[in-house]
């Protein structure tokens, strides 16, 4: 089967239709029927039959639709990468991160890189961890900013930052040490955080033997701790996320038995990097983070 003949396969195997194959490939309802009579008379059995003026796939369109699609989205996702290479300027970087570190630190790393290089433009994203798996692959971004996360067969991921957990709280809680234990924070009212960091703190908190008093929940770190400015209680978040809004009524805290956390760069390992992007790795290596 050719690729031409796949496809018109796919789009009457999704679409349920002639009709609908035709419109969506912008051809003719002849030539699709043709190119699909032509593939049928080449396999030898047929993909669809007529009843009662329905068109049903066979068995063996079933059957072979489950490879067809993975190829048809290989080839979607090969359409999409040229198209994004053709839109890639030499002097252009695209940058993502996840949300907390696109608040505050990713801006002030672009900043400071196009201090020094103010020839190049920097593009922005803030996207959630899949997103930006998903983009590097396709090759719609360049590089990303995210947590924890690992080398895997088609993304390179190198530590540019290692830091830790740090307890926030509001003013009228006070603790007379400034490095904290979960013994004292018990019954304490607690935010919980969902987010890319929450499972590495849920360990932390069972190898303590620690269960948080929790009153609410949220998805969004900057509401976490607008949340314990208000009073409402106190939460436990990474130092960029923590450092990153201005919020003069909270506390900060060390944790007497320190929970540590990474931030990487990731990138995809499948292609040769511009000089400029090259440029901004190295920047981003060396970078002075005052946290």
């Amino acid at each position: 089967m050719r690729t031409r003949q796949l496809e018109v396969f796919h789009a009457v195997y999704t679409h349920g239709s002639i009709t609908g194959a035709a419109q969506y490939l912008h051809v003719s309802q002849p030539s699709v029927s043709k190119v699909l009579a032509h593939t049928e008379n080449q396999l030898g059995f047929l993909l669809f039959q007529r009843i009662k003026r329905r068109l049903l796939p066979t068995t063996e369109a079933h059957i072979l639709f489950k490879h067809a699609d993975k190829i048809h989205n290989d080839l979607q996702n090969f359409n999409e990468i040229t198209k994004n290479l053709l839109k890639n300027k030499p002097g252009l970087i695209r940058l993502a991160s996840t949300p907390s570190i696109g608040i505050d630190l990713m801006p002030s790393l672009v900043v400071d890189f196009c201090k020094k290089h103010p020839e190049v433009e920097i593009e922005t994203h803030t996207l959630h961890l899949d997103q930006i798996e998903k983009k590097i692959k396709e090759m719609s971004i360049d590089i990303a900013l995210a947590y924890d996360i690992n080398s895997s067969n088609y993304l390179k991921s190198v530590t540019i930052f290692k830091g830790n957990f740090v307890l926030l709280t509001p003013p009228h809680i006070f603790f007379k040490s400034p490095s904290v234990s979960c013994d004292d924070l018990k019954d304490l009212p607690f935010i919980k955080i969902e987010g890319p960091l929450s499972t590495k703190l849920d360990s932390y908190f069972k190898s303590n033997n620690f269960k948080p008093n929790y009153v609410t929940t949220t998805n969004t770190y900057q509401i976490a701790k607008s949340l314990v400015n208000k009073g409402m209680g106190i939460t436990i978040l990474d130092v960029i996320s923590a450092t990153n809004i201005d919020t003069d009524g909270v506390k900060t805290w060390q944790l007497d038995i320190p929970l540590k956390f990474k931030m990487n760069m990731i990138y995809s390992d499948q292609k040769v990097d511009s000089i400029v992007l090259n440029n901004f790795k190295s920047f981003l290596t060396s970078y002075n983070f005052k946290l």
